[in-house]
């Protein structure tokens, strides 16, 4: 069969998932297509690749749009249809809108596999794990224990039909899963549909991952590697002195990965520092430990933060750390005080995002409960973390200084306290304005390019 996956946009990364899953159908013997929503015309490229099947991955945006891009191209070529993804996984009761023959609920490989199976023999995929459909909601399968038993990721099609096969970082996921439950992250709703259905946290074997890498290094412009895993190592653990070991003799390049800073310790950062790790990320997320730990749920051990945060910058590990702006309960202080930790942690680039609860976490149930979400308003738009707070238990001025320490708040942070005077009166006095955005995209760029990316 043709299958087409279609998706709404390529940012910054290659979609990992529909990789395994087009690797999944050529293991079947299919054919894979890819359509872009944002350059392709979907009804085109079903009639080009002779569709059998559109496979959609749907993130939490765009999914109105690739609804009505479904039916206008349903009217032009009769196929059988399927729609996955972080939408479709935290909002189920969209199916009966979607249109599409099925929906895939958690992790996707082997619900697809027995999907087309069904699909080319002519039998009915009613009853197949993870899968909605007409006949009801299937509940999920067991999480896959040994990630290496999953074919190669198909980066071909993910690369090769994109602008990303010629940029230098690419990346790759070492792990599955996170074991934590923070308020405003999906992950949180993820874990408890599949509670006693196997390990959250899974890794790959050191030299699957490697080999992965190897393939992709060999075919397309890599300089520099990502790990985009929700949490790449946790300790120092056997994996770890396997991957510092063997990382710099078969790869050699640069990378970047996640950590949370209450289980850093020196150990983990020499193996880190050994495989050549160039940066990290965390998320501190509030200056208040009340907020951290009672409203976004952060579950951390009480460390010294600026302490561990040194401590990365000693290690010779550049770090790149995000504080949420405009939480519920936190106070203007709150917000401005991670300015101070920054500097103090001497961090090489601190990022804020305004916090935007999502439809379905228990973020969004806690600010609702409180009547500090504009239900008439609010969408729960990833966008939103760009802009001013929609919460309404802030006043406007403190929408305005909040707003405006996601704007100038890294430079403030990366300056001496006195020389950063200046700019902080700007956050406190100064309406946000053009000339604030461009400063902040100049130096978010400059900062993310070559002192956390390491970009020519």
């Amino acid at each position: 069969m043709n299958i087409l996956f279609c998706i709404s946009q390529i940012d910054y990364a290659d979609h990992i998932a529909l990789a395994y899953l087009s690797a999944v159908a050529k293991q079947r013997g299919h054919s894979t297509f890819l359509c872009i929503l944002a350059h392709d015309d979907l009804s085109s490229r079903v009639m080009e690749t002779q569709a059998d099947v559109v496979a959609y991955a749907t993130n939490i945006q765009g999914f109105d749009e690739m609804v009505a891009a479904h039916k206008r191209a349903r009217a032009q070529r009769n196929f059988v249809s399927i729609m996955g993804g972080p939408h479709v996984t935290f909002n189920p009761d969209t199916f009966a809108e979607a249109g599409v023959d099925a929906y895939c609920i958690g992790e996707g490989e082997y619900a697809f596999r027995d999907f087309l199976d069904r699909v080319a023999a002519g039998q009915s995929y009613d009853d197949v794990p993870n899968l909605i459909t007409r006949a009801g909601r299937n509940p999920v399968r067991a999480l896959i224990a040994d990630l290496d038993e999953i074919p190669f990721p198909d980066r071909d099609l993910t690369l090769a039909n994109t602008y990303l096969a010629n940029t230098e970082k690419k990346t790759f996921y070492a792990t599955r899963g996170c074991p934590f439950g923070c308020a405003y992250c999906c992950n949180d709703i993820y874990n408890a549909m599949y509670r006693g259905k196997g390990k959250i946290l899974r890794r790959f074997g050191v030299d699957r991952i490697l080999s992965e890498i190897e393939y992709v290094k060999a075919r397309y412009r890599t300089e520099f590697v990502k790990f985009g895993d929700d949490l790449f190592a946790m300790h120092a653990d056997d994996w770890l002195a396997e991957f510092a070991e063997a990382y710099p003799r078969r790869i050699g390049l640069p990378f970047n990965c996640y950590l949370r800073f209450d289980t850093v310790d020196e150990e983990l950062l020499r193996l880190l520092k050994q495989a050549g790790c160039w940066s990290v990320h965390l998320s501190v997320d509030s200056a208040s430990k009340h907020v951290r730990d009672d409203v976004l749920k952060r579950r951390m051990r009480n460390v010294d933060i600026v302490e561990r945060l040194r401590m990365i910058h000693d290690a010779g590990i550049n770090t790149w750390v995000n504080f949420m702006l405009a939480a519920p309960d936190s106070s203007l202080e709150d917000d401005l005080a991670s300015i101070d930790i920054g500097r103090r942690g001497r961090v090489t680039y601190v990022s804020y995002s305004t916090t935007v609860p999502m439809r379905g976490t228990s973020l969004y149930d806690y600010a609702d409960s409180r009547g500090l979400i504009d239900r008439d308003h609010h969408t729960s738009d990833m966008n939103g973390c760009m802009e001013r707070s929609s919460l309404t238990c802030f006043s406007e001025k403190d929408k305005d200084i909040r707003y405006n320490i996601y704007l100038l708040g890294a430079i403030a942070a990366a300056l001496p306290k006195p020389l950063a005077a200046p700019v902080m009166g700007a956050i406190r006095h100064l309406p946000p304005n053009r000339l604030f955005r461009a400063i902040r995209q100049k130096y978010y760029r400059h900062n993310i390019e070559h002192r956390i990316f390491k970009l020519s």
